[in-house]
């Protein structure tokens, strides 16, 4: 399909229905003016998507994005007739991640966003890189979109930026490698928890999961008889579904017999304070920051352990 020496790098030959190909490679320096004239040509609100304000990249940058596969990253271009259409990539994440960003000329949208992601992620899992995370402004929908067809998790809102985190090799994300702040896993619709300022003050780190209900791609692996990184490696498991719902009753037995040394909480009874097997179930009083106080009474204010 496509050429019939393939360029160097290249990751696919597209062969598209006006009879023209696009290649899909590697990017490298000698893509930075063609990735400049794509974000040039882009219209001011997908600039401030893509950079969160003004910022046109001028050539240092976009050498500078073009050769991030130089510092443990990966970036790739779409282009046609020699023209850059798209690119993607992640770089290297100081606690052990990706951090993606995907750009697409508003010509090209519909189905290439999708696609260089899935190609993201395949080189991701085969290098080693378990979770790519992306910073979306709330308001750019596409992203979100994209993003939410993978099933991710939030990690942080900040001014109107939420922080998703996407699994390669698996459905659900696990904690970055290098977090060494005690885990509150928090399962909450819509991926928002009141208590999320207070347990970054208290030094915790949370990942959000919108449930069984919010998981449309694979559904929830611990209802399914299988595991959950981010429920294995929590110190803490907090539930925020409805108490009177039968499938959130079932997640609950199912942290407690998965990780019986995990204290789970819900927002209300569900047995017995001690159940035989040792783990334990306790119900929340109060919301935001006095959860989080109830938490660390729980799990004690000392500093994170060794990672797991």
């Amino acid at each position: 399909m496509g050429e019939a020496v393939a360029p160097p790098g290249t990751v696919d030959a597209i062969e598209l229905a006006d009879g023209r190909t696009m290649i899909v490679r590697a990017a490298s320096a000698v893509d930075a003016d063609a990735i400049c004239a794509l974000y040039r040509d882009l219209p001011r609100a997908d600039r401030r998507r893509r950079f969160f304000g003004t910022f046109a990249p001028g050539k240092d940058w976009c050498v500078d994005w073009a050769t991030v596969g130089d510092r443990g990253g990966f970036v790739v271009v779409a282009l046609v007739d020699g023209e850059v259409v798209a690119d993607a990539g992640y770089a290297s994440r100081d606690d052990g991640d990706g951090d993606l960003a995907v750009t697409v000329a508003a010509g090209w949208r519909g189905w290439l966003g999708a696609y260089l992601l899935d190609v993201l992620v395949r080189h991701a899992a085969e290098h080693g890189v378990r979770n790519l995370q992306a910073e979306v402004l709330l308001e750019n929908g596409p992203m979100l979109s994209l993003l939410s067809h993978r099933d991710p998790v939030a990690l942080e809102h900040d001014d109107g930026v939420v922080r998703l985190s996407i699994g390669t090799t698996v459905p659900v994300p696990a904690w970055p490698p290098r977090e060494r702040r005690r885990k509150v896993l928090v399962e909450v619709p819509g991926r928002r928890w009141s208590g999320e300022r207070a347990a970054e003050s208290a030094d915790l780190a949370v990942a959000m999961c919108t449930g069984p209900d919010g998981r449309h791609r694979h559904g929830c692996p611990v209802l399914s008889g299988g595991t959950c990184d981010l429920a294995d490696d929590a110190d803490a498991i907090v539930v925020l579904l409805d108490p009177d719902d039968e499938v959130g009753h079932r997640l609950v037995e199912a942290h407690r017999h998965n990780t019986p040394g995990t204290p789970v909480f819900v927002r209300h009874s569900t047995g017995a304070e001690h159940p035989a097997d040792g783990s334990q179930c306790h119900e929340l009083v109060g919301d935001g920051a006095e959860v989080v106080e109830q938490i660390l009474s729980v799990i004690g204010h000392a500093p994170a352990s060794p990672q797991r």
